[in-house]
């Protein structure tokens, strides 16, 4: 165990509290601290507290039973030896502790009430238990949370979840404070199934423990092949394309010859209406892939590629070159795209909405589920988005275009361990073996955790004459629903799991892995079938193979308070910048205020952080 670490020390950082978003109540948050940090130390030294931190998480021993929990093992009503149900007489369990309140957040296209679920009911079937689902909105929730850990009443006994990516930095911001429960010694010994998968991939081990040794709640791992470490597809309407007798182009100058040839074309989309728009992006984008902002896609084009990730936003701009972390908007190529943009612009390519920050205003909500194609070209994370099928089907994806200095494309700052500490046990829980336990069960049967992220039985898949689960297709291969009240897949996901939770889902679970340890339990998740093509198509494996990513390192508490202070703001003059230039041009006064402002608001500082922390990652 301890060499594979020591070779992944070389090799991959890792991240324990997991720099997941970059909301401004964070910002709001540590600005009230005030107190810059002190971040140099030497890399050897560094290693070497990484390494001490993670041996002593995964040798650590299990604090042992509350009273409770020995109370109700003696009582007979719960047992916590690995075999199922964990409580064995739920309703006597009820009246004598109550539930376990789990808060979720939720998502607004959530219909059924959290306990209604189907997977719920599949979990109470398996293992008696039942938690008081306590769910709220997505919107605003970051606020909530952060008010209920600042003020320390009103806690849940778990957090199911805190929004996708955002658990490690939450967890880490109040680890000194005894509000989450300390999981390495319930990992090591109530966990056999968890702990033997972390066991196996020795950077997870390092990307969940905190810089003090200590996991707090258990992580999210998809893997999917890569398929969050690069954006989502970048399509084009493949029948516009015939019509005005182009190509997919392969080129940056071809693009735009499509571009505009869309824009002279007319009625393309046969409506009878002049609505046709030669391409739609959304500029400020904070999706958690860094699919919707096409500029950034463009970047590499022109040199020096940039990025976004909202799953890792403090990461934002940065790559690491010849081992050092650069900040990428800084570069000249990063001038040339806004330049580039601003031609499109002037030429009237670019969708007007592309520039409304909301996300309620983009054309992710409202131009691609209508009726008719209305877009030439646009990101996505998943064509599922496409919700007319006609619509869908007439997009294909764009191969990596060719520019004057590049290519298209970006590798995101990101993981397939997506949360490091979801499900994660308040001090307030008087039942966290049972939770430790309840959460070994899902990554116990890789059927269950697959159906636990994915959808139910009956919602998503069907189990074939092999038994191996899949979705079911019709003869054009789209999806067929078997719920009338669902007709996508990501309605019956989330109308029959509450999702993202603490599944483990690992590539050897699909059935059409390599690999010799292959387990073929599970058709590949239908919903990302074509966005693994399409993201091949875009140049994936190129990607991934050119660029080097700014992992998701290992913070500590005084590294993120002082990234919530600054990063923020130096992403919102990047993104506010790009607006004005695209539409207004770039003068060299304004490049050089940008840079000055960038400078001012402490963008070296950001980059002395993350160097910092990937250097702790190495060893010299």
């Amino acid at each position: 165990m301890k060499k594979k670490l020591l070779a992944s020390l070389l090799t991959i950082a890792m991240s324990a509290s997991v720099i997941a978003g970059c909301g401004n109540q964070a910002a709001n948050q540590a600005t009230d601290q005030g107190a810059e940090t002190t971040t140099e130390s030497a890399p050897s030294e560094n290693a070497e507290k990484l390494e001490e931190a993670v041996e002593t998480a995964t040798s650590a021993a299990d604090a042992g039973l509350t009273p409770e929990e020995q109370e109700a093992v003696d009582a007979g009503l719960i047992q916590l030896d690995g075999t199922l149900p964990i409580i064995k007489d739920p309703a006597a369990f009820e009246e004598k502790y109550g539930k376990i309140s789990m808060l979720l957040v939720n998502t607004a296209d959530r219909l059924v009430e959290p306990g209604e679920l189907e997977m719920c009911k599949k979990w109470f079937e398996d293992t008696g238990v039942e938690f008081d689902w306590q769910p709220i909105p997505g919107e605003g929730a970051q606020e909530k949370i952060n008010l209920m850990l600042a003020s320390g009443q009103d806690l849940p006994d778990v957090f199911w979840n805190f929004g996708d990516g955002k658990s490690g930095n939450i967890v880490v911001q109040y680890a000194d404070q005894d509000i989450f429960v300390e999981t390495e010694g319930l990992i090591n010994e109530y966990m056999p199934n968890v702990k033997a998968i972390l066991d196996e991939h020795p950077t997870y081990w390092m990307e969940i423990t905190a810089p003090n040794g200590h996991t707090y709640g258990f992580p999210y791992i998809e893997e999917m092949y890569g398929l969050v470490l690069t954006p989502g597809p970048l399509l084009i309407n493949k029948n516009w394309l015939d019509q005005v007798g182009k190509e997919v182009p392969t080129t940056v100058d071809e693009f735009v010859d499509c571009l505009k040839a869309f824009k002279d074309a007319g009625d393309l989309n046969g409506n009878g209406e002049a609505d046709e728009i030669p391409m739609a992006s959304w500029f400020g984008a904070t999706d958690t892939f860094g699919s919707y902002n096409i500029f950034y896609r463009l970047t590499g084009c022109f040199g020096q590629a940039d990025s976004y990730c909202g799953g890792n936003a403090y990461a934002d701009h940065m790559r690491i070159i010849d081992d050092k972390v650069v900040f990428t908007a800084q570069d000249e190529a990063f001038r040339k795209t806004a330049e580039f943009f601003n031609e499109l612009y002037n030429e009237g390519l670019i969708w007007e909405g592309s520039f409304e920050a909301d996300e309620s205003a983009s054309y992710k909500q409202s131009i691609i589920k209508e009726d008719v194609a209305r877009i030439g070209v646009f990101g996505t994370w998943t064509d599922q988005e496409i919700t007319n099928l006609d619509v869908h089907d007439q997009y294909v994806a764009i191969p990596r275009l060719t520019g004057e200095a590049g290519k298209s494309g970006f590798l995101n700052n990101f993981s397939q361990l997506q949360d490091s500490s979801n499900t994660a046990i308040t001090t307030s829980c008087k039942f966290p073996h049972v939770v430790a336990r309840f959460v070994d069960y899902m990554a116990g049967d890789p059927k269950v955790a697959v159906t636990s992220n994915w959808g139910a039985i009956g919602y998503n898949y069907k189990e074939d004459a092999d038994g191996v689960i899949r979705t079911p297709l019709d003869a054009d291969g789209h999806y067929m629903p078997q719920q009338d009240a669902y007709q996508t897949f990501g309605d019956a996901r989330v109308n029959s799991t509450p999702c993202r939770g603490s599944m483990i889902i690992l590539d050897k679970y699909y059935d059409d892995y390599e690999g010799s340890d292959k387990v073929g339990a599970a058709g590949y998740a239908f919903d990302a079938v074509q966005l693994l093509e399409n993201q091949r198509t875009n140049g994936k494996d190129e990607i991934m193979a050119e660029y080097t990513a700014v992992p998701r390192v290992l913070m500590t508490t005084d590294e993120l308070t002082r990234l919530a202070q600054i990063q923020p703001t130096v992403s919102d003059i990047v993104d506010r910048y790009i607006n004005t230039w695209i539409t207004t041009g770039v003068t060299d006064d304004s490049w050089n205020a940008y840079l000055g402002e960038l400078e001012s608001a402490g963008v070296n500082d950001i980059v002395s952080i993350y160097q910092t922390a990937v250097d702790r990652s190495k060893k010299n």
